[in-house]
């Protein structure tokens, strides 16, 4: 684990309530790792802002667009510093990474110089890497809102530069836009055009790293909070029917035009075949229908924040009008959201009570921490913590149980002599073995 870092800019460190909210959020946080773009201060106050937030070491690159903050437990070296990009190599409990700050250029054909860079980088390198920032361009239409002309070709080299570096995408949460240009009604702008990218190394250390896209205040680009996990539990996702979906005008047909394929089987292997391609059908046509509801909620939070002040600087029925559409947009998957914990914490929903999403998320963390094994305590008294040895403990109890079962007639079996599991204090006690 590396702990957390964020990508930011800034537009400005001198901006009080930018750099405010910067402190507040390392304050909470404390990132191990800070990279500021655009703070529109020279290299000479580079030791003053480090020291206001605490780190302990810095480094801006030659056009001084980018700066980089880190603590003294990861050890840092410079292996590229352009004018586009600055990449650092650091190494952390003996485990080697590089990280790349990016701020792209406006215009496209310097943005094609630093295609070309990072390409350079990933050919030389083949270390855990992690790029982030600024890219100044889109990737497809749908991560842009507003009248603004997609430029098809500048995605094409961007998505280019991303499949000859053979980089992904980290999983990210909260809205979709990154960036609001400021302004309102039909010159209003919403593009995604920060995000965070490793390679396949990165994520064969850290599985279960993800992003946080944060509101954006005091600047209008939104900060990205990247947490950097190397432990991720191995969870069978199986399927679940929503209930929410049954109230869906389509939901109906889309059962009956699935149920009518024949199978040329047996009836039960019929049925089962069935149910199986229904399963399949309905996994699509959800994410299709509704896609990530959590998400959809983020980014309409995000739109009716701007339409509220365009209808403040301008009230005119077309704002007011915009407004309640994306008010009822986001009532709608309000309304999903509320089915679907109401689904998740298997309570009773009180009519006349106040939703409290809150309560529910603690509810559904209370179960999953009772289910939760953290150590195991075996006969000779010895408690395994690693989920190795929980999981291989686990199969030589079962292995012995069978074992067990074969030897004598089932039916016979006394009660008593049968292993149990004594649930105290989280820890789990095995008993006859």
């Amino acid at each position: 684990m590396i702990g957390k870092a964020i990508f930011w800019n800034i537009r400005s460190v001198k901006y009080q309530k930018a750099f405010e909210r910067l402190t507040g959020l390392n304050r909470r946080h404390r990132y191990s790792f800070i990279a500021l773009l655009e703070p529109f201060q020279g290299p000479q106050e580079l030791e003053q802002y480090k020291r206001k937030l605490g780190m302990q070491n810095a480094y801006c690159n030659c056009s001084s667009k980018i700066w980089i903050m880190w603590n003294d437990d990861w050890l840092g070296e410079v292996v590229r510093d352009n004018l586009q990009h600055l990449t650092m190599q650091f190494n952390k409990n003996n485990v080697e990474i590089l990280f790349t700050a990016v701020y792209t250029r406006c215009d496209a054909r310097e943005r094609l110089e630093l295609w070309e860079e990072l390409e350079v980088v990933a050919q030389e390198m083949s270390l855990p890497w992690l790029v982030s920032g600024d890219f100044n361009v889109i990737r497809i239409e749908e991560e842009k809102e507003g009248r603004v002309d997609f430029t098809h070709l500048e995605a094409v080299d961007f998505n280019q530069c991303i499949n000859n570096c053979a980089l992904t995408e980290l999983r990210y949460l909260g809205s979709k836009y990154t960036w609001w240009n400021g302004r309102i009604e039909g010159a209003c702008i919403f593009k995604r055009l920060h995000r965070v990218l490793c390679n396949q190394e990165f994520l064969n250390i850290f599985p279960s790293s993800e992003v946080l896209h944060l509101v954006r205040q005091g600047s209008s680009h939104a900060p990205l909070h990247v947490l950097c996990g190397s432990e991720e539990e191995i969870t069978v996702r199986p399927f679940k029917f929503l209930n929410f979906w049954t109230k869906h005008p389509n939901f109906k047909k889309i059962i009956e035009k699935n149920w009518k394929v024949e199978f040329e089987e047996c009836p039960f292997m019929k049925l089962q075949s069935k149910i199986k391609k229904i399963k399949g059908v309905l996994v699509k046509w959800s994410k299709v229908t509704f896609g990530d509801i959590f998400q959809s909620i983020a980014t309409l939070e995000d739109e009716i924040r701007v339409k509220e002040c365009q209808l403040e600087i301008n009230p005119i029925a077309e704002n007011r009008s915009e407004l309640n559409k994306a008010k009822a947009e986001l009532k709608k998957y309000l309304y999903i959201e509320e089915e679907f914990w109401k689904q998740k914490v298997g309570m009773k929903w009180f009519k006349d009570g106040e939703m409290n999403t809150k309560f529910f998320h603690n509810y559904v963390k209370g179960r999953r921490k009772k289910l939760h094994i953290a150590e195991i305590q075996t006969k000779q008294g010895d408690m395994l913590a690693n989920k190795a040895y929980e999981h291989e403990t686990l199969i030589q109890i079962q292995s012995s149980n069978q074992l067990s079962v074969e030897s004598k007639q089932i039916l016979n079996i006394d009660k008593a002599q049968l292993p149990t599991l004594r649930i105290k204090t989280r820890r789990i006690r095995v008993e006859g073995y």
